[in-house]
């Protein structure tokens, strides 16, 4: 992808560890530095920060339309609908909820995945919900012994 100055942008495949933190955010191109492992300085709209990013780690803002859909997600999330969009589902990046994860799996193992991602973020403390994940863990480990 060819990005120029002014372009704005999206920090979508962010390679460093560093980096991780700004997935999803937006910022515009200040300058590209020629010859640089970063070339393309980025400045977040949401922060008084400029950092340096690969091509390969960002994305044009108007290419990306399902990550309009995540940011509306996002804020509905943040106004708290407990009901359809609970919080203690709703961290993961790019608007990805724990049910899109969990329904790719059998129930037992959807199930653990469930509560290792929520755990701390339901309750403030995480051994019960790591410990009804190990539960299911069992429950499966049982099951898959009666089969075999």
């Amino acid at each position: 992808m060819n990005f120029k100055v002014d372009d704005e942008v999206i920090i979508d495949a962010p390679s460093t560890p560093l980096a991780h933190q700004y997935k999803g955010e937006r910022g515009t191109i200040e300058r590209i530095v020629a010859g640089q492992r970063y070339p393309f300085e980025v400045k977040f709209h949401n922060r008084a920060k400029t950092l340096g990013f690969a091509a390969s780690e960002l994305t044009l803002a108007g290419l990306v339309p399902y990550l309009e859909i995540a940011d509306e997600m996002a804020v509905a999330a943040a106004k708290g609908d407990e009901v359809n969009h609970p919080s203690h589902y709703t961290w993961l990046p790019n608007g990805v909820e724990v049910i899109d994860i969990t329904e790719l799996l059998p129930f037992n193992l959807g199930n653990v995945v469930k509560y290792v991602l929520r755990a701390g973020r339901k309750h403030d403390e995480p051994l019960t919900d790591l410990r009804k994940a190990v539960w299911y863990i069992n429950r499966e480990i049982e099951r898959l012994e009666r089969e075999a």
